[in-house]
This record gives structure tokens, C-alpha cells and sequence, in this order.
């Protein structure tokens, strides 16, 4: 395991969790990304590939837009 940068303390424990960040005006949740957890300081470190990955899929042409209506 490696030490966590930010607090030089804890340990980075590999986990899955719910990636949120907005990306323009829109709110984007991506479910079981894969991210290394500081378990001292709750320090998210995401794995380079996934984000490589969504970053392609946000900046690619789409093809079959699907909308739902915001439920409330």
C-alpha cells in the first residue's frame, strides 16, 4: 500500500466509489469507480485509466442521447 500524499499518515486502500464532478453546466455521477482511499484523511486518488477513459467518452461525438426527466 502506499502512504497518501496529502497527509503523509495513512494508507491508500483500493475501493469503489461514486465519481461527482460537473462537467459544464451538467452534473455528472459515474457508479463503482475505481479510486485508492487515504484511510486517515479520505484523500481520493482516481485511477488514471478510468478517468482516461471517461474523459474520451465526455469529449466524443454522441451518438444515442437519452434524456429522463428530473424526478422530484
Amino acid at each position: 500500500m502506499k502512504v497518501c500524499p496529502a497527509c503523509r499518515v495513512g494508507r491508500l486502500v483500493q475501493r469503489s466509489m461514486a465519481y461527482i464532478e460537473w462537467h459544464g453546466d451538467n452534473l455528472l455521477v459515474v457508479d463503482r469507480m475505481p479510486v485508492q482511499v487515504c484511510d486517515v484523511c479520505g484523500e481520493r486518488d482516481y485511477d488514471d485509466i478510468a478517468i482516461e477513459n471517461l474523459q474520451r467518452l465526455l469529449w466524443s461525438t454522441p451518438t444515442n442521447v437519452v434524456s429522463r426527466p428530473l424526478s422530484r
